[in-house]
């Protein structure tokens, strides 16, 4: 991992830069004086000179590690002002240091902390060229002043103007740090109000919320970076969810559309919202009336772009979000994004709400189907076991008068009510065998299919006819569960109202397909018209298939006509 750098690494690294250059042209000036017969101490120059560049070159390399304390620029600061005054010693107490390694050291204290360290290292370098003069100077007449004044007032001027800029920088740092954490804290707020909706968004369960607060965060968001929501109300921005029907799509949650337009039906099939969906990723668009779907919409007339996203979850489509705006420019990458993250997380909520109200409506048809097997076996309880019991006690008590007056008689009824009594119990067995095949768990459909025509053949007026094909692992206990279910209806139904001499009971594969099938050759049935009057009976059999089939994820057909008998198809895909 790469080393951090300290807040202040650039003005290290540039000082140390700038340092080059004084600890040069000093030496290179002090020469030419030298030459000119002026006191020059080159010896003293020389040895400043080559400690100036030591420590200058240790600074560079701590500068280049980003190892920089505190401490150290106040060492560097110090030892820059011990040789500012050192190269005006060794020059004879000359002006031009000041001008150049002076100008210098006042800029890094300036730089480096603040103004009035800056006038203070001016000061200081200043006074020994105004000491200088004093000790050496005959002549202690203004003019002799005036170049060691000159040099202390370009110091200052220095540390003046570099004490301003650099305030100036800091105004302006400060400043933008400030909007930037404006800024910040502005996008953190937005985020963590739309992360608190969006949870609980994916909380909700509630269909119909779902599909509208997918549309009041998007605007809420849009509004948070600037798109004016509170416009005039033919201005405002339109919202639209659209999700694929039977018949198209049609409008599921809206804002500021016209009333007309909230039972629209579009084709989906064409166009921008095509386009969309087909490659999956949202859109910023243009020339909404020229779309084929779009322009159908009257609440659109006017605007001039707007966001389209695609909701979908895996290959599961369910539809887009559409917002409009009447400004061309409305939009930007960044709303795009928005909107986006939106619909990925509100169609989660948008696929569990689905998820949950489909879970309710299989709760609630099965329950109804409990209810209707209850309401059945009550039935077929009255109708079978509990009328033939009856007639057992009754007929005991005339054997019972019988005993004594004609015991023959008497022997011949016994005779008929053990057959009777035996005929009871593999009614109640029969009954009993429907409500919970074990052998359909531990053997399979086939298997409870051929014990269950065995049972029903016992007391049968009607033969029964097997054709049944091994099915190996092809079905699922659930598809196994429903077939048995659905043969056990038809034969119930065969028993009461078909007055047929046979049945046949097929089970099989075929092109996919798991069928199975009841048919008898009975009187038949008008199909449409027990349809139509199932709301005034009190048995719903036949819906009773349809509804078990759909729970295979399979269909019912049935093909009935008077005197034609009745066949009862089921048909489910074979899928892993």
């Amino acid at each position: 991992m790469a080393k951090t750098k300290p807040p202040h690494f650039d003005v290290d690294w540039m000082i140390c830069g700038l340092r080059w250059l004084p600890l040069l042209l000093t030496p290179a000036l002090a020469y030419l004086s030298y030459l000119a017969r002026q006191e020059v101490d080159l010896a003293l120059v020389l040895r400043l000179t080559i400690g100036g560049l030591i420590f200058n070159l240790i600074a560079t390399l701590l500068a280049y590690a980003a190892f920089f304390p505190t401490a150290i620029t106040w060492v560097l600061l110090i030892l820059d002002t011990a040789l500012s005054i050192g190269f005006v010693v060794a020059t004879g107490f000359a002006t031009y240091p000041l001008l150049i390694f002076g100008l210098f050291t006042v800029l890094e204290a300036t730089l480096r902390f603040d103004l009035m360290v800056g006038v203070g290292v001016a000061v200081v370098i200043a006074f020994p060229t105004v000491l200088g003069t004093i000790l050496t100077g005959a002549d202690l007449s203004l003019t002799a002043f005036l170049p060691p004044l000159f040099g202390l007032v370009a110091l200052l001027l220095v540390a003046g103007s570099a004490g301003s800029l650099v305030s100036r920088i800091k105004g302006i740092v400060s400043r933008a740090r400030d909007e930037e954490l404006d800024e910040l804290r502005r996008t953190n707020e937005r985020a963590k109000a739309i992360y608190e909706m969006a949870s609980a968004l994916s909380a909700t369960l509630d269909y119909q919320r779902a599909m509208t607060a997918i549309l009041e965060i998007s605007l809420m968001g849009l509004e948070e970076l600037d798109l004016p929501i509170q416009e005039s109300a033919d201005q405002k921005p339109v919202g639209m969810l659209l999700l694929y029907g039977t018949e198209g799509m049609y409008v599921a949650a809206s804002r500021n559309l016209k009333r007309e337009d909230e039972k629209r039906l579009i084709s989906g099939q064409g166009g921008i919202i095509a386009r969309v969906l087909s490659a999956g990723e949202a859109k910023i668009i243009r020339g909404l009336q020229r779309d084929p779907d779009l322009n159908q919409f009257s609440s659109l007339n006017g605007r001039r772009a707007a966001i389209l996203v695609p909701l979908r979850v895996g290959f599961d489509v369910y539809g887009v979000v559409l917002i409009a705006s009447s400004r061309a420019d409305a939009f930007t990458d960044e709303h795009k994004e928005l909107v986006s993250a939106v619909c990925s997380q509100a169609v989660i909520a948008l696929q569990n709400a689905q998820l949950y109200q489909e879970l309710r409506q299989e709760r609630d048809n099965i329950i109804d189907q409990h209810e209707e097997a209850r309401a059945q076996l009550a039935r077929d309880l009255h109708d079978g076991p509990t009328q033939s019991i009856s007639a057992i006690a009754m007929r005991l008590n005339y054997v019972k008068a019988l005993l004594h007056r004609d015991p023959v008689r008497a022997r011949k009824e016994l005779d008929d009510l053990e057959t009777l009594a035996r005929r009871t119990t593999r009614e109640i067995r029969t009954m009993l065998f429907t409500l919970r095949p074990q052998i359909l768990e531990t053997q399979g459909l086939v298997a409870a299919v051929e014990q269950y025509a065995n049972k029903l053949q016992e007391d049968a007026a009607f033969e029964i006819h097997l054709e049944l094909m091994d099915l190996g692992d092809a079905l699922d206990i659930n598809v196994q569960t429903v077939a048995f279910n659905i043969i056990e209806e038809c034969m119930n139904n065969v028993k009461k109202h078909s007055e047929c001499q046979n049945v046949w009971i097929r089970l099989g594969l075929k092109d996919g397909l798991f069928v199975a099938q009841v048919e008898d050759d009975g009187i038949g049935f008008d199909l449409q018209a027990t349809l139509d009057s199932y709301e005034r009976r009190g048995s719903f059999g036949l819906l009773n298939i349809y509804e078990r089939a759909e729970l295979a994820d399979g269909k019912a057909e049935i093909d009935s006509a008077p005197d034609q008998g009745t066949t009862v198809t089921l048909l489910v895909p074979l899928t892993k």
